[in-house]
């Protein structure tokens, strides 16, 4: 049993680092010993996902992730997973996702202005390891990524917009 008793750790209180899907996510919940709740084997974690955004195609070799839409525009959270991202799950406010160690996915937020705000919740002490990208899939998701954004806004919108592709690391 930890020393330190538990304590409310506001979404704000911690600064997101950048992922390598391209999206930022807080570790809210780090497990590890140099972490805010050491020893604890499971992990929480904040994501920031920007209007119009895909990201990077990935996939938690070792953990388990579930997701909950905490707040997002009226067009949901899109997520293609699979091994050649041929299914989706949208999601809305205060959907669960849970997702399978393995499954290649990405997310799509469909909105063009509003960020998705969610937590990730892992079985591991950690958010900010495993996630491998998967390049190969990298064109599949922004066609598919694209085609959602483009049902939902129109072309136009959209090339006005520049939403549609994976974010480069490090932009945004």
């Amino acid at each position: 049993m930890s020393k330190k008793p538990p304590t409310a750790i506001p979404f704000e209180s911690i600064d997101p680092v950048l992922t390598p899907q391209g999206h930022r996510i807080r570790p809210l919940v780090d497990g590890r010993a140099n972490g805010n709740a050491p020893g604890i084997d499971l992990c929480a974690g904040g994501l920031d996902v920007p209007g119009g955004f895909i990201a990077n195609p990935h996939r938690h070799v070792e953990t388990d992730v579930i997701v909950l839409v905490y707040d997002c525009g009226d067009e949901g959270a899109l997520t293609l997973f699979g091994e050649n991202l041929e299914f989706e799950a949208l999601q809305h406010r205060g959907d669960v996702l849970p997702i399978q160690k393995g499954w290649p996915h990405t997310v799509v937020n469909l909105s063009l202005t509003t960020p998705i705000r969610a937590y990730e919740f892992r079985s591991n002490r950690t958010v900010v390891v495993d996630n491998p990208l998967m390049p190969h899939l990298r064109p599949v998701a922004e066609d598919r990524g694209r085609e959602f954004l483009t049902a939902v806004h129109g072309a136009r919108r959209l090339a006005r917009f520049g939403a549609g592709r994976c974010t480069p690391l490090g932009a945004r």
